[in-house]
Order: C-alpha cells, then sequence, then structure tokens
C-alpha cells in the first residue's frame, strides 16, 4: 500500500452529465467541479454509468462489474458473495472503510454493504438523530439554502445538508483514526420531484417567465408521481416545461454549493494533499426527450452519461478519460493504491481510451415500470422500449441497443430514429462485439439469496417512486 492517501467516492443520485458545466452545458451550474479540474491533480468532465437506475448502477461502482453478472435490478435481489466489493478489496488492503447511504439500494438490504467496518444508511426519520443537535440545528438555520424552506411536507425537503453533516463527522473519525480510510457516500441529489432550496430556485430565474416559486411549484407538480408523467407523454404547455428545465439546473447548483462545503471541510482537516476525492452521479434523469421522464425504460444518454469530477489522483489525471465508466474509474484508483483489482471489468485507461462503453437494464425494471404507467394509460406503449436484459454498447458515432425482442442503431448525437436498415455493417459489427463481450463480462451469477426490504424501506422507495411489491 501507499502509505496515508485515502479514497472518497461521493455519489449523488439522478444528476446529467450535460446539465453540468464540466459536461458543456452553457450555464454555469457546476463551478466547483469546474475548480477541480483546473487543478494540477483535478479532472472534471462526463464519464457513463453502467445502468439507468441505482440498484445496478451502485452494484457496478462497488463491484467493478457489470448488471448482466452482478445481477441486481434484475435477477438477484443481494449482490452474490462470489463478488468481492470494493470495499472488501481495500478493507484487506488495510483500510478503515466507512459507508453512508440515504439510498435503500445502497444498504445491507442488498448486500452493498459488505467489507464496511461501518456502514449507515439513514432514512428520513433518522437522519436528524444521525447528524446530531449540531447538525440538526445546523439544518434548521440552513433551510432556505439546502433544503425546502419552512414547511413540513417531506416531498419538499432535501435530506443531503443532514446527510453531509453526518459525511463529515465521519470524515473527522476517518481523520483522527492511525490507517487510510475509504469513505462511500451515496447522497439523494437530484432524485425526483425536483424543489431546489428557496436561495438555489432564484439562480436562473432571468429566464422564467414566472417567478421562481411559480416555476418550482410547477416543477414539482410535474415529477411528483412519474409513472402519471410518462403515461402523459411530453409536456405541452411550454412554460411547464421550462419550469421543469430551470428547476432542475437550479438544483444542480444547489448540489454543487453542497460539494463545495464539504470539500472546504475536506481541506480544513488537513486531509487535502492526501485524499483521492470522486464525485460523481449514479445515472441521470430524462426531462422529455423521447416523450420520457425518470429513470426507467431506456439507455438514452441523458441517463447513462453523468458528471465526473476527481482530485488527487494522478492515475486519473493521466488517462485517457474519454468514454471512461465508473469501473474504469474505480479499478484505476484501487490500482493507484495498491489494491487488488483482479476480477474487475475496468478498461486500463492508463493505457488508452475504452473504444467501447457498456450498459445495461433488465427486464424487470420494464415490467414494473409499465405497469405503473399502464394504471393511467392502459394502452401505453413506446417504441424504443425493448424487452428482456438489454444492453447498450456506444461509441462516440454510433450507439447499438439489443433486447430480446430486437436491436435498434442510432447515429449519434441523435437517438430518437433507428437506422439499423440504412447500415447493415454496422449492425452487424456491433452483433459481434455484444457476443464476444457476453462470453467475458455478461454472464450472470446467481446470489441465490432472496430477501424482503422491511417496512421502512419500502416506504422510503415509494417516496421515491419506485414500485415496491
Amino acid at each position: 500500500m501507499m502509505g496515508a492517501t485515502n479514497f472518497v467516492w461521493l455519489t449523488f443520485d439522478s444528476v446529467r452529465g450535460d446539465r453540468t458545466s464540466i459536461g458543456g452545458y452553457d450555464r454555469e451550474t457546476t463551478p466547483t467541479l469546474e475548480r477541480i479540474g483546473r487543478r494540477d491533480d483535478g479532472y472534471a468532465g462526463s464519464c457513463f454509468s453502467h445502468a439507468l437506475w441505482s440498484q445496478p448502477s451502485v452494484a457496478s461502482m462497488m463491484t467493478g462489474t457489470y448488471p448482466s453478472m452482478h445481477g441486481l435490478g434484475s435477477h438477484n435481489e443481494v449482490l452474490p458473495d462470489s463478488i468481492p466489493t470494493v470495499a472488501e478489496r481495500l478493507s484487506e488492503a488495510g483500510f478503515e472503510t466507512i459507508g453512508i447511504s440515504a439510498n435503500p439500494f445502497f444498504s445491507e438490504s442488498t448486500g452493498t454493504h459488505r467489507g464496511f467496518d461501518r456502514f449507515d444508511f439513514v432514512n428520513g426519520t433518522e437522519l436528524a438523530r444521525e447528524a446530531g443537535v449540531r447538525g440538526s440545528l445546523s439544518f434548521v438555520r440552513n433551510l432556505r439554502t439546502f433544503s425546502g424552506g419552512f414547511t413540513l411536507e417531506r416531498q419538499r425537503h432535501n435530506p443531503d445538508y443532514l446527510l453531509n453533516e453526518i459525511v463529515k463527522d465521519r470524515l473527522q473519525d476517518g481523520a483522527e483514526g492511525d490507517d487510510p480510510f475509504f469513505l462511500a457516500a451515496h447522497y439523494y441529489g437530484l432524485h425526483h420531484p425536483y424543489f431546489p432550496s428557496p436561495k438555489y430556485r432564484e439562480t436562473f430565474a432571468d429566464d422564467l417567465p414566472m417567478s421562481a416559486d411559480e416555476a418550482a411549484e410547477l416543477a414539482l407538480s410535474n415529477s411528483r408521481d412519474v409513472y402519471e408523467r410518462i403515461a402523459e407523454g411530453p409536456i405541452d404547455d411550454p412554460e411547464a416545461a421550462t419550469a421543469l428545465d430551470n428547476m432542475y439546473d437550479a438544483q444542480v447548483a444547489q448540489v454543487d454549493a453542497l460539494v463545495a462545503g464539504l470539500l472546504s471541510y475536506v481541506d480544513n482537516l488537513g486531509l487535502g494533499d492526501d485524499t483521492i476525492v470522486v464525485i460523481t452521479a449514479d445515472h441521470g434523469d430524462l426531462l422529455g426527450e423521447l416523450g420520457l421522464y425518470s429513470h426507467k425504460l431506456v439507455l438514452h444518454d441523458a441517463l447513462v452519461q453523468v458528471p465526473l469530477a476527481v482530485r488527487g489522483s494522478e492515475a486519473v489525471v493521466d488517462a485517457a478519460m474519454a468514454n471512461a465508466q465508473h469501473a474504469d474509474v474505480m479499478q484505476m484508483i484501487l490500482s493507484e493504491l495498491d489494491v487488488d483489482t483482479d476480477g474487475m471489468h475496468g478498461a486500463e485507461l492508463t493505457e488508452g481510451p475504452r473504444e467501447t462503453v457498456v450498459a445495461q437494464r433488465g427486464d424487470e425494471t420494464r415490467e414494473k415500470t409499465l405497469s405503473a404507467v399502464r394504471e393511467f394509460e392502459p394502452d401505453y406503449e413506446h417504441e424504443h422500449v425493448l424487452a428482456g436484459m438489454v444492453t447498450m454498447l456506444r461509441t462516440d458515432e454510433w450507439k447499438f441497443v439489443t433486447g430480446t425482442d430486437g436491436s435498434m442503431l442510432y447515429r449519434l448525437p441523435d437517438e430518437s430514429e433507428d437506422v439499423s436498415d440504412d447500415y447493415p455493417g454496422v449492425v452487424e459489427r456491433f452483433e459481434t462485439t455484444f457476443d464476444v463481450w457476453m462470453d467475458e463480462h455478461g454472464q450472470p451469477l446467481d446470489s441465490g439469496d432472496h430477501r424482503e426490504f422491511d417496512d421502512d424501506v419500502k416506504s422510503q422507495l415509494a417516496d421515491l417512486g419506485y414500485v415496491v411489491e
């Protein structure tokens, strides 16, 4: 091991790469992440997730394997014991391992907690207790800056400020320990419904045809029930669509400001020169592309291309980061820390860029989503939604998506027209690539472990808009 270098991995839910200023967006939504990119030891840009929703994406981040193998979000409810977690690898290498999550899919319920010496899964009712008196009082003082203001309606409050206070406490614990530490935290981020704080909803208000408060209410109403929103199709009121877009961007800026405070805390603890920090998202969100919303059905770039900012990693700074994926970054940093990476699926970006990006969506995700949407529109169908375990293979020019009922080819950046009939040779090449990839990395492992989420977790998942049976 290379001494006292610590490793912090921060995941924010549902942040699109193309709505960040490090992803080329024309609004300055992420100045903190931009500053990371200007550091000599920093990188800021985009990367690709391995899935379009939290459960499989988190499992891929925390194992460095692909969804069809680990099976979370498809054929497994719990991570197979035969797949080592990143925390287990780091623990074996002598790191203290600390996990904090506000998302049930990164918790003991899915086995993704394995290998953490201390793991805190905190739902909404436990956040204040875990944050303590100091953190709770600080949250109250910042209700209008980092949450929904003075209201008792739970969906108007973002718990990330309280979660951040817990992360700060765990960072201090790590700093006081004798061993290097690994800390992984999963934040609520931009998970729908969108309702930025009173302070940040004003960030881009000059572009609004209404007041920022009115826009926030419209965005909340149009993102509260995503299945009804999908059933109704694209928002036909231009002002309501503008409000949704604007409030999403405002909440990205809110997340960026939270990151700024946390990084300052890391530096004030004296950890800044001794800690690799990764900031990313598990997936993005659709805001009307293909007439869809949320993160449920299709492997669109709005869902699989996410922000990535890294500071303190020489390997990442020197790597070919075009088309990087989460598993690549995780594997590269573990190698930099002299931690075993055998069995991980990351590409060796220090040797050159990844040629093909791979992301997947399980059939259960499609079935549950369509069932919920058809409660509002019984005949609902969508031409771009394939059945089965769907795999996306993406290059700079092409995106090939294949499932059990066929495949589609898109010529990027367009993802609305299937051009398979026009380019049969390209389709054939992707089919060959897919067969080789499946043999090497995609074969499923069965955990054989089936468990129920408890009532508190089911309630939290329902609040997040997931179908819980």
